[in-house]
């Protein structure tokens, strides 16, 4: 098959197409995130995309060892660890909760149902379905680890340290034998598909995106109080991966009246490193907080200088809730991509990144136009619109 054959048969969905007779042409999604499906991270992605793509019509299932928080409403969850035993610590029990797992989701694929499998799969189960003849489909949440590892090993050499990373060559191997067993991928934004490329997986990947819950409404943001100063705000883990050397060089030439705010636990190199900044009354940090929604609203602009990524919820999330979002070009994911929404900076020309941090800082203007521009952006990259898009472009590829 000529790689431009699924992508041309893609490209149609994006003209006038019966969406619901599309989906429902689908076979069913058997979706299996053995690890527990948090609430938040790649748990939260994984029940967003299900809960839109069954709300819209998608026969879809999800199994996992343990559902954080409250099932939505459209989508049936099966969980291994019995209700009794859901307040333990899950370490106490993850060897038996994950045999009972893939144990009963291999026993409850029927003929013709998709395996939709998430990152943590073990190997076995990959090759069980690959030996039943069943279709497989995963997600590149990340960049492929073979390309990701030389970026980073790139950046910590850099900064004269060792590599902070946990990508072993071993680690490389078992995703690749993962990937050629599968018969498609969903690739969430353009680092991810170029990973892909010029591999025998440029054939599978499926061109899609990650998105988030857009707020319906933003409360009236109040007038700034005289001398308060403009707040940049980063979200995520402060390392290496994410940029945060190159945002803690720029921020060591930030104009006076602004400040940064880090919500995320901070790499202990990076602690190190530049402890200069980090220790600065101009930047405060908040560690790792469920509370994300009032740190946006209490920003002004959002920064994502990220070197490796898959497609940040992060800035589809600032965007929705009206802040422009200044990224790098892997930190502005697909809507970076697809829109002029994101301003893209690249994070290493430190006079430029700094020149622009100031820019912001001075014109209320400014922030505001882009605030407004990834507002209106984002509204099409609500998961009510994200999820029945992709398993569209699923339908396509696998031509039902």
């Amino acid at each position: 098959m000529s790689i431009l054959q699924p992508l041309l048969r893609m490209a149609a969905i994006d003209g006038p197409v019966d969406l619901p007779a599309t989906l429902a042409r689908l076979p069913r999604i058997r979706a299996l995130m053995s690890m527990p499906c948090a609430s938040v991270g790649v748990g939260m992605t994984c029940r967003s995309l299900l809960a839109a793509a069954a709300e819209a019509g998608v026969q879809t299932d999800l199994h996992t060892a343990f559902f954080h928080g409250e099932r939505p409403r459209a989508l049936g969850v099966r969980r291994s660890v019995p209700a009794a035993f859901r307040r333990l610590p899950f370490g106490l029990m993850r060897e038996p909760a994950l045999r009972r797992l893939h144990r009963d989701y291999l026993g409850r694929l029927e003929a013709g149902d998709v395996a939709y499998l998430w990152p943590f799969c073990p190997i076995e189960i990959y090759e069980a379905l690959a030996a039943r003849g069943v279709t497989i489909v995963s997600e590149a949440v990340n960049t492929r680890m073979a390309v990701a590892r030389q970026i980073l090993d790139a950046a910590y050499a850099d900064l004269g340290i060792s590599p902070g990373h946990a990508i072993t060559e071993a680690r490389i191997a078992e995703q690749d034998r993962r990937h050629a067993l599968c018969s498609a991928i969903f690739a969430p934004s353009p680092a991810t598909e170029n990973a892909l490329t010029g591999t025998p997986l440029e054939r599978r990947f499926i061109p899609t995106s990650y998105g988030c819950h857009v707020p319906a409404r933003l409360a009236e943001r109040p007038p700034r109080a005289d001398g308060a100063p403009v707040r940049f705000l980063f979200v995520g883990t402060a390392g290496v991966r994410k940029g945060m050397h190159h945002l803690l060089r720029a921020w060591r030439h930030a104009p006076p009246d602004t400040s940064l705010r880090i919500v995320g636990k901070i790499e202990p190199a990076i602690r190190r490193l530049f402890a200069d900044v980090l220790d600065r009354p101009d930047v405060s940090c908040a560690g790792f907080s469920l509370d994300v929604a009032s740190e946006y609203r209490a920003a002004d602009v959002a920064l994502l200088p990220s070197i490796e990524e898959g497609d940040p919820i992060v800035t589809y999330e600032a965007a929705g809730h009206g802040l422009p979002v200044i990224a790098s070009r892997m930190g502005a994911g697909r809507i970076g991509d697809e829109t002029d929404a994101i301003t893209i900076i690249d994070p290493a020309e430190t006079g430029t990144f700094s020149d622009l941090i100031a820019a912001f800082a001075a014109s209320e203007e400014l922030r505001r136009d882009h605030g407004v521009r990834a507002r209106a952006a984002v509204m099409n990259y609500d998961w009510s619109r994200v999820a029945p898009r992709r398993f569209a472009r699923l339908a396509a590829y696998l031509g039902v």
